[in-house]
Formats: structure tokens, C-alpha cells, sequence
């Protein structure tokens, strides 16, 4: 069980810190010690707030893939598919852009979970395919969108993923416009 499920200050301040570490050098690369010295705590006093470092790992890519379809379940399902695949990329592409580490955490390192933990969260990760599978045959159903096809969501799914290697916040392009660029690409890719 995860500790301290009510983020405090200094619960906020460890997943963040944990998230840099786990970004920068791999989960496994990470000791215990790392965390602590990162967030200039003891050892009692870090696990006060955690159990161990798997409960981080679980926290951030449990938060992250949980906010992503919650927010790509209350589109209107009878809004336009291609606004609705505007309001996704654009979400998640500034999502990455905002959260950049735990977002490579997310992406990257759901395999280093135990068996039932990586199960919860890979059935997140497909709840928010899902609602990207609904647009997309939502809008072949209306005529808009070519016939569904599993590898072109992929396809689009993994462009939009992998920005999480390349997007810089700080960067000459803005996110907005890389959410921009990317929503174009998709919709290329899609419609017909």
C-alpha cells in the first residue's frame, strides 16, 4: 500500500524528486540513497512518507495515466472526432510538456513494476487508448475519418508518446505549437 495517498508538501516534493531521478538515470539506477539526498532527508524520515521506491514509481505513473483518461473520458462523445482529437493531443503534449519527467517515468519505466501493480496501471494506459480507439471509429462511423485501423492508432498514439523524448518547455518551439503540429499530422493521418 502506498503511504500518504493525500499529497503533502513534502510527498509532492519526494515524487518530484523521485521523478527527476528516474528520468534522468533509470528506475533501477536509483537507490534509496539518491531519493534522500535529492529531497535532503534521513532515512527514517523518507520512509515515513513511502514504503519503498516501488511505491514511487506506482504513485507517478498511476497519477499520470489516471489524470490522461480522466480527462479523454469527459469529452462529449458527441463533440466533432476532430476537435476531440485536438483536445487529446493538445492535453497530453502539454501534460508532457508541464510534467516532463514523470511523464518519461510513465512511459518508460511501467515495466519495472511488479506483476500487479504494471497490470493496474498497463489497464489505465488502455482505458486511455479506448477513448482514443472511440474518436477515431467515431469519426469513420460519420464519414470523416478513414476505417479504423489498430496500427494507425498507434501510429498516432506513439507520436504523441515519444514527444516525451525531444519536447523542450523552454525550447524555440513552443508546446502549444508542437501540439499544434502534432494534431495536424494526426488528423493527416486519419481523415479522409
Amino acid at each position: 500500500m502506498v503511504k500518504g495517498t493525500s499529497h503533502s508538501p513534502q510527498r509532492d516534493r519526494i515524487l518530484r524528486a523521485a521523478a527527476q531521478l528516474f528520468a534522468q538515470r533509470g528506475y533501477h539506477a536509483v537507490g534509496i540513497n539518491a531519493i534522500q539526498e535529492a529531497v535532503n532527508l534521513g532515512r527514517g524520515a523518507l520512509y515515513h512518507h513511502i514504503h519503498s521506491k516501488e511505491d514511487l514509481l506506482y504513485e507517478i505513473t498511476r497519477e499520470y495515466i489516471t489524470d490522461l483518461a480522466a480527462f479523454a473520458e469527459q469529452l462529449n462523445a458527441d463533440m466533432d472526432p476532430r476537435e476531440r482529437i485536438e483536445l487529446l493531443g493538445r492535453h497530453l503534449v502539454l501534460k508532457i510538456a508541464s510534467h516532463q519527467a514523470e511523464l518519461t517515468v510513465c512511459f518508460r519505466d511501467v515495466q519495472s513494476l511488479t506483476a500487479g501493480r504494471r497490470a493496474e496501471v498497463m489497464a489505465l494506459h488502455s482505458k486511455y487508448e479506448k477513448a482514443w480507439r472511440a474518436v477515431l471509429v467515431d469519426g469513420a462511423d460519420l464519414g470523416i475519418f478513414r476505417p479504423y485501423d489498430p496500427v494507425v492508432l498507434k501510429g498516432v498514439l506513439g507520436m504523441y508518446f515519444y514527444s516525451y523524448l525531444w519536447i523542450r518547455p523552454e525550447g524555440t518551439v513552443s508546446p502549444e505549437a508542437i501540439a499544434e503540429r502534432l494534431n495536424e499530422m494526426a488528423l493527416r493521418m486519419v481523415q479522409r
